[in-house]
This record gives structure tokens, C-alpha cells and sequence, in this order.
């Protein structure tokens, strides 16, 4: 099959492209190398549920919708999230979120990465426009004026219109393509566990701004949540140490048992956490989107969205291209304005809330404090929140 497109990466940001491309009548080439990135820390489905969880805001939901990926995720296995209670570090300052009084039927939906990453690629496997190279490697990429060549490690070479890096944040293509990065790292790791509870959950999300980083606690579905610590890298070591016991104590302890008793389902697992951004997600004949374009810190559980955000904006893009080949200029241009607003946002604001909260400084503390109470009382600004977290 000829493609017009090499995606390289086939995890849920370059595998839902794909089969957005595919349904515009688009011939795409799949490369993955299939090897999991360090932060891929989930179990094998069954009855217990991954460490791993994504937060899929509205927007994401229907793009993977449109894409026919969402309709071979099992509901049963999803919860959605109703209302998000925020509270600062001292214990006291709260801001709420409420889908009902936002007018939306939930803020977002707690779904398993493998359960995601099966509904991918059954989606894939439905669609005879894609071609999927499994366990291929992109090593090299060259440049005429009418194409780009992907070369693999096979010696397999592809001449397309436009290449598409989705290959996490160590992106090769990106490498190849010469795109500098800006990048720091925060000394934290997100350490993930699954609880049992012995009080219900509601549909509600749980969020602290703690000195030590930021807790979470993600409803599942039936007295299950999911738990996202995002720590120092020492108290990170020290968590992912104790025993399932000792874990859930520590939880429960630090959430000053919203939830009640609190059973560890799960040992606990952890990734590192950084700062990224490409200098650009365009290059000749080049697009980079998810991981490869940037990371944002956990806090508002916003990666994988602004991930599928790319691949829906890239696929309008192309799809909307008129007399313009799929690799022109112009195309990857309507791409980059597509998205720059919401990266930028979305980096400064979680990198400027973990700064701000871990901030020891004179007056900070009361700063971000009275911040949350003055939030929680100005409903026009929540409401502006919610729509920009939602999509």
C-alpha cells in the first residue's frame, strides 16, 4: 500500500491519528517499535484496574469518538468524574468543580491506558488504509522538494508528503529533524496505586496542594480510586517502599480520610516528571504531536489531552487542506497556530501552580491560599475554568 503519511509512534496520541486520517480517506503507515516508554507502569486487565489511569476531558472523549476508538472501551470499566474538590496546603482553603452547576454532564472520565491502547488497535485493525509496521524502527529521514524518505532499520525506506513524530518525549524524529527542546526537571515522580474504599466516591475527584507535592485521588468505578502522588523524587523512593498495608495508611493519612478506610489494590509504581517543550511542532514536511511536542506537569491531568488534541487539530488541518498537498507549508502551518495557545497555556499554568506551591517564601503560602477561597467565590471564573479544562 502507498501512504501518503508515516506516523512513527503507535501509542493512543499517533494510533487515534492514524485512524483519523483514515476515515478522511488518508493512506497512513504506522511504524512502532513497541517498546513501552519507563512511564508505561500498567498491569494486564482483569478485575483489578491499571496503576495507570488517564483523565479524558469532553473533547478528548469525542475525538476518540469520531476516530471509533471509544466504542471498544468497556463503560463498564470507566467512571466519570461529576465534581473536582481542590484544597490547599492549609487544609482548609478548598475550590469546587461541578459539572451540574457548569452545565455539562461530567468534567472528565477515568479510563485505563490498556484499555485505551486495545480499543487503538482494534480501531486500526478495522481500517484498510492503515498499514502497520509493528517492531520497526525509524533511523534516518531525507528531503526532497515533493517528499520526505523515511528510512527504517530494516533498510525499508518510504517516500510520503508529510512525516508524524508520536514518539514520546525521546522522540527520534524530532532528533532527526534538528528541533531543539527546552526541558527541566521538576526532582518529582508521580507514584500511582489503586485503593479499595469503604465510603463511596460519588463521581468526585479529590486534589491536595501539599508541601510535599500534589495528592490525588481519581474515582473508579464501584469504592474504587486511583491514586496520583506527585512527589519528590525521595519521598517518591520512600512511598513506592512500603508495604500495601503501610501504603494505604499513608494515603488515607494524607487525605485525611475523605474516602474512609483505604485497602491498596495495587503496589505502588512511579515516573519521572519534567518540563518539555519543542521549539516547534512543525519542520519541513514534519509534524510532531503528544510526547515529542511537550510534557506539562500532572496536576490538572492534562498530558494525553493536549496529546489528542494535536492529533485532532493535525487532522483537521490536512483534512480541510483544499488545493494544498497534505505536507505543504501552509497545511503545517494552520497545524501550529491551531495549537500554540493551549500549549502555552497549559505549561505555564501547571508549571506555575508547582511553583507556586512548592514555594517556601514569605507570604506565599497565604498568596495561594487566599487565591483558592477568592476562586471558589467568583462562579463567572470558575465557569471559565471549567470550559477551558474541558476542551
Amino acid at each position: 500500500m502507498e501512504s501518503e503519511v508515516v506516523i512513527v509512534g503507535g501509542g493512543l496520541v499517533g494510533g487515534s491519528l492514524a485512524a483519523a486520517l483514515a476515515d478522511a480517506g488518508v493512506p497512513v503507515t504506522l511504524v512502532d517499535a513497541g517498546t513501552a516508554p519507563p512511564s508505561a507502569v500498567s498491569q494486564p486487565a482483569g478485575t483489578e484496574f491499571d496503576r495507570r489511569v488517564f483523565a479524558i476531558r469532553p473533547a478528548g472523549r469525542q475525538f476518540l469518538e469520531r476516530c471509533g476508538i471509544w466504542r471498544h472501551i468497556d463503560e463498564s470499566r470507566v467512571a466519570p468524574v461529576t465534581r473536582m474538590v481542590v484544597t490547599g496546603d492549609d487544609g482548609v482553603s478548598r475550590l469546587n468543580f461541578d459539572a451540574y452547576r457548569s452545565g455539562i454532564a461530567e468534567l472528565a472520565v477515568i479510563v485505563e491506558n490498556t484499555a485505551l491502547q486495545a480499543a487503538v488497535k482494534q480501531a486500526l485493525g478495522e481500517r484498510i488504509l492503515v498499514n502497520r509496521l509493528d517492531g520497526r524502527r525509524c533511523e534516518a529521514l531525507g528531503w526532497s522538494d515533493a517528499a520526505v524518505r523515511v528510512c527504517l532499520d530494516d533498510g525499508e525506506q518510504i517516500d510520503v508528503q508529510l512525516v508524524v513524530g508520536a514518539d514520546g518525549a525521546n522522540s527520534r524524529v524530532r532528533e532527526l529533524a534538528g528541533i531543539p527542546i527546552s526541558e527541566s526537571a521538576y526532582g518529582h515522580s508521580a507514584v500511582v496505586a489503586n485503593f479499595e474504599t469503604t465510603v463511596g466516591h460519588d463521581g468526585t475527584a479529590w486534589q491536595w496542594f501539599r508541601r510535599d507535592g500534589v495528592l490525588a485521588l481519581l474515582p473508579l468505578p464501584g469504592k474504587r480510586v486511583s491514586m496520583v502522588w506527585s512527589t519528590q523524587q525521595s519521598n517518591a523512593d520512600e512511598l513506592i517502599a512500603l508495604e500495601i498495608g503501610e501504603l494505604a495508611e499513608r494515603v488515607s493519612e494524607a487525605s485525611n480520610a475523605v474516602l474512609g478506610e483505604l485497602v491498596a489494590t495495587t503496589s505502588a509504581a512511579a515516573f519521572p516528571l519534567r518540563l518539555m517543550k519543542a521549539a516547534s511542532i512543525t519542520g519541513t514536511r514534519l509534524a510532531l504531536v503528544g510526547d515529542a511536542a511537550h510534557n506539562v506537569h500532572p496536576l490538572a491531568g492534562q498530558g494525553l489531552n493536549l496529546g489528542l488534541a494535536d492529533a485532532s487539530s493535525l487532522a483537521s488541518a490536512i483534512d480541510a487542506r483544499g488545493p494544498d498537498e497534505i505536507g505543504s507549508s501552509a497545511v503545517l502551518a494552520r497545524y501550529r497556530r491551531s495549537r500554540a495557545e493551549e500549549i502555552m497555556a497549559m505549561q505555564l499554568t501547571t508549571d506555575g501552580l508547582h511553583r507556586l506551591f512548592q514555594s517556601s517564601a514569605p507570604g506565599v503560602a497565604w498568596l495561594r491560599n487566599t487565591g483558592l477561597r477568592l476562586t471558589e467565590r467568583l462562579s463567572p471564573l470558575k465557569r471559565v475554568l471549567v470550559k477551558h479544562a474541558t476542551g
